[in-house]
């Protein structure tokens, strides 16, 4: 095979990262296609491409995405917005009647008054991330939170079991009511999950 005088030039870079150029008689194991050809090889290091310009395209077209979608979704949510919202208010009326267990007939106020002294007594100390103060009345727990209320007596009536099934399905469907359904967020019922999942 006859000597060729062209040159051939290799991207890549030997171990050591230096910069060589190499003939037809260079013994190196990147260069075998040139001795094999007959080439001699040269290598030269290669400048990086400036990217700066296409980073910015791509930012930018990210951002009008998002604003396409922010728009798109203040204007569908102007548009249900009265419908969701007497949809909204007709489930916080039907979910304020289920989680009130004591006028329901679930249990009577001097049960559900055991049940949040049990609460106070007996599983707060082992879990204490929701503390009910001592001053506070069954009464005035069921008005102000009334899902704390419910998980509280779900989570204390553990000697009537019957009971706590009931009084769990309940809470189960005021959280799938109020926050699957109706969307809410709230402290309340965080509180509540917390305590009905810790016990």
């Amino acid at each position: 095979m006859s000597s060729v005088s062209k040159t051939l030039r290799v991207i890549g870079k030997e171990p050591g990262g230096e910069v060589v150029v190499f003939n037809e008689s260079g013994s190196s194991s990147i260069l075998r296609r040139c001795r094999r050809l007959e080439k001699a090889c040269l290598h030269r290091q290669t400048g990086r491409r400036f990217k700066g310009f296409q980073k910015d395209r791509k930012i930018a077209a990210l951002e009008s995405k998002i604003n396409e979608l922010i728009i798109n979704r203040a204007s569908h949510a102007n548009e249900t917005g009265n419908s969701k919202g007497m949809h909204v208010h007709s489930l916080e009326k039907s979910d304020a009647a289920s989680e009130d267990a004591i006028s329901r007939g679930l249990l009577d106020i001097e049960t559900a008054a055991r049940y949040l002294t049990i609460f106070q007594t007996k599983l707060t100390p082992h879990f204490p991330f929701v503390v009910v103060p001592s001053g506070i009345s069954v009464k005035d727990l069921r008005q102000e939170k009334p899902s704390l209320c419910l998980a509280i007596l779900a989570s204390a009536s553990y000697d009537n079991m019957p009971l706590q099934r009931e009084l769990g399905a309940e809470f189960k469907k005021v959280v799938s009511s109020r926050m699957i359904i109706g969307g809410e967020i709230s402290f309340e019922l965080l509180q509540g999950l917390m305590v009905f999942l810790a016990w």
